[in-house]
């Protein structure tokens, strides 16, 4: 268990990082276009397109950290009134759920990056594959991180981590 919680921390360390470092040349590339457009009347078209596709891709960079620290988005103000057999029953449901829309999103990203093989994207010198990479990357370190969570319950990954966040 504690070599899949470290697994899992090292997945979201990287991936934030990486994602810290995507968004620091988003917020670069745009301060440098705004100052040129004011200062040399002049702008950098490729910015734009850049910034929109560099912040697709910090999303699902950072998105497994969510799974690793269980912060999640929740719908929970019915759980006082409901039993706790039902909790765990709905839990059950969910994770059945997430791992499927996952997988989906997985084959279908694939299918969808495969096909833009080629493709270039206006204004970057790069293949739209690239880009719709993001989906499959993304949802597979979801879905990696959502797995190593299913080994390890709630209360021992709390005692793992020590009270220690990223």
């Amino acid at each position: 268990m504690k070599k899949a919680r470290m697994l899992q921390r090292g997945i979201a360390r990287v991936s934030l990082s990486l994602s810290s470092i995507l968004l620091f040349a988003v917020t670069v590339a745009l301060f440098i276009n705004v100052m040129d457009r004011f200062v040399f009347k002049i702008g950098m078209m490729w910015v734009e397109v850049f910034a929109r596709y560099g912040l697709i891709w910090s999303v699902f960079l950072a998105a497994n950290v969510l799974i690793f620290e269980d912060s999640l988005m929740r719908v929970d103000f019915l759980d006082n009134f409901l039993p706790a057999g039902f909790k765990k029953i709905r839990e059950k449901l969910y994770t059945v759920i997430f791992l499927v829309m996952l997988g989906l999103l997985i084959y279908f990203g694939m299918q969808q990056a495969v096909a833009y093989i080629g493709v270039g994207v206006q204004g970057l010198p790069v293949d739209r594959f690239w880009i719709y990479l993001s989906i499959p990357v993304g949802a597979s370190l979801m879905l990696l991180q959502y797995v190593l969570n299913l080994f390890i319950p709630a209360e021992k990954r709390k005692e793992l981590d020590g009270g220690e966040k990223l």
